[in-house]
């Protein structure tokens, strides 16, 4: 595991774009795992200028994203799909027939878990994942329990999780109580992985990851596991180091 110290958000934004800016020069169809919400959206906007200003090129490359919320059309503002659209896809040269994640309004949901882990495994698995965690740990929408689930799943979020997202909607009881996402084998599947971390309130939470035991509890703590994993956090967020 490498971690890199940087002194604030936007450096931690411009450090994490040279690295997927790299993986994609060196590999241009490579299937980038994708994550949203706040803290990847520094990330997004370096890429894009890097698309804009030096010619980065996407337009061979794979996206699959961690989850999306049950019961939300794509077309809905708080919708995954919608954000992704709106930071990233529809400001770069990226097909949008290569663009992935789950559906949800999905009929079947047993099905549409079955159908997103054979279309990973059908793109060759992950090159690179991106990551958050949450203020629990979770990574993806793995919420804390009793044991890892390995393949892709529709979860029931943690209250702490509605709290920390009820932001982006109109209040908490708007925020879906499921969403899809992937298990936590599918992300340690990964042949590299990068986790972005941001501010003085993740850092208690961070160093229970990085350090502490590996338990269901902290999910994001069975990343130190996995032999390639790249954590950039500021200065804030390794405080409690």
């Amino acid at each position: 595991m490498k971690i890199h110290t940087t002194k604030n958000y936007d450096a931690m934004s411009r450090e994490a774009a040279k690295i997927i800016a790299a993986q994609v020069v060196l590999k241009p169809d490579s299937v980038l795992g994708l994550a949203t919400g706040s803290t990847p959206l520094g990330l997004y906007a370096q890429l894009i200028d890097k698309f804009k200003n030096v010619n980065l090129d996407f337009s061979e490359t794979r996206t699959v994203n961690l989850d999306e919320y049950q019961g939300l059309a794509p077309t809905h503002p708080q919708s995954y799909r919608f954000y992704m659209d709106e930071n990233l896809f529809s400001k770069i040269n990226i097909r949008p027939e290569n663009t992935h994640l789950p559906d949800g309004l999905a009929a079947d949901p047993v099905a549409e878990c079955a159908r997103y882990d054979a279309l990973i495994r059908s793109l060759g698995g992950i090159d690179l994942q991106l990551l958050g965690i949450g203020h629990d740990g979770h990574i993806g929408f793995n919420e804390p329990g009793d044991a890892f689930v390995n393949n892709t799943n529709l979860t029931t979020l943690d209250e702490r999780t509605i709290e920390a997202n009820k932001r982006f909607f109109a209040s908490a009881a708007d925020v879906p109580r499921r969403a899809y996402t992937m298990g936590i084998g599918t992300i340690m599947a990964a042949r590299k992985i990068l986790l972005l971390v941001s501010g003085e309130k993740k850092a208690d939470i961070l160093k229970k990851a990085l350090f502490g035991d590996i338990t269901p509890r902290v999910p994001a703590s069975v990343l130190q596991l996995h032999p390639d994993v790249t954590v950039i956090a500021d200065k804030a967020a390794l405080s409690a180091l």
